[in-house]
């Protein structure tokens, strides 16, 4: 065994394999070398470590995109729901109207959005196909358009 200049001696096949990479100068161009680690959280989880990580190297998680890209998808479904919940409302509001062809453009309207769940849907399962299975609780539902417009506008029903 070697005795580093700087440091304690080292035992074992991977502390050697450290010492002649730290000889090599492999260590020497390390992103935040000379900085001081900074420190935030509990460390000990699994979660804060990961963040901690992929913070400082600027990295994420593989399933990360494609979960931004769910959360885009989701935002535009339940925008797109939104809209035509209030052309529904301000076109029944108004006297001139003709109820029926109301109706019928929203109806025309929801069925468009699942074009969109459809989408979201598709990301939501490459995002849990990444997912590595140890973490299991990442796993995302798959989007309905029923629990959307449950959530969204309770007042409307029968229209799926």
């Amino acid at each position: 065994m070697k005795q580093m200049p700087d440091g304690p001696q080292r035992r074992g096949q991977t502390e050697e394999q450290i010492d002649e990479a730290i000889e090599r100068g492999e260590f020497e161009n390390l992103n935040g070398r000379g900085k001081p680690l900074k420190l935030w959280g509990d460390l000990a989880e699994r979660r804060v470590m990961s963040r901690k990580l992929n913070h400082d190297d600027r990295q994420s998680a593989p399933w990360d995109a494609a979960a931004r890209a769910v959360d885009a998808l989701t935002r535009r479904a339940e925008n797109e729901i939104k809209r035509a919940l209030e052309f529904r409302r301000a076109g029944l509001a108004s006297k001139k109207a003709d109820p029926a062809k109301i109706e019928a453009d929203f109806r025309a309207q929801i069925r468009a959005t699942e074009a969109t769940i459809q989408a979201a849907n598709s990301q939501i399962l490459r995002h849990n196909l990444l997912i590595p299975s140890a973490l299991p609780r990442l796993h995302r539902p798959r989007l309905k358009l029923s629990e959307l417009m449950a959530k969204l506008a309770p007042e409307v029903k029968n229209y799926l």
